[in-house]
């Protein structure tokens, strides 16, 4: 495989990562706030509060989506680099068998 080859198999590897985390982190995103919302409104309607306890779940979900985000990025980002140092170490053995033939 030619090195222009190489590179574009690699953005585009790199584009599909980025599309998935995008995804992953938007549908988690909307869980969170989901839970926090419904939870919210479950205690304003027992303790007949009037909202309070939703406004103050859905404020508390925004730091705790963020963490979330940011550990799902980390951890992708982690993975593509342990796949990427792998696929260099099985194109280099490639490259030394296809030089000794």
């Amino acid at each position: 495989m030619s090195q222009g080859n190489q590179e574009l198999d690699q953005a585009s590897k790199l584009t599909g990562l980025v599309g998935q985390i995008g995804c992953v982190t938007g549908i988690v995103s909307i869980i969170i706030v989901g839970i926090a919302f419904a939870v919210g409104r479950f205690l304003d309607s027992a303790f007949e509060t009037g909202g309070l306890f939703t406004i103050l779940f859905l404020l508390g979900s925004f730091p705790i989506t963020i963490f979330v985000i940011m550990r799902i990025s980390l951890f992708a980002m982690k993975r593509a680099q342990g796949n990427r140092t792998q696929n260099d170490l099985d194109q280099n053995k490639n490259n030394e068998a296809e030089n000794r033939i």
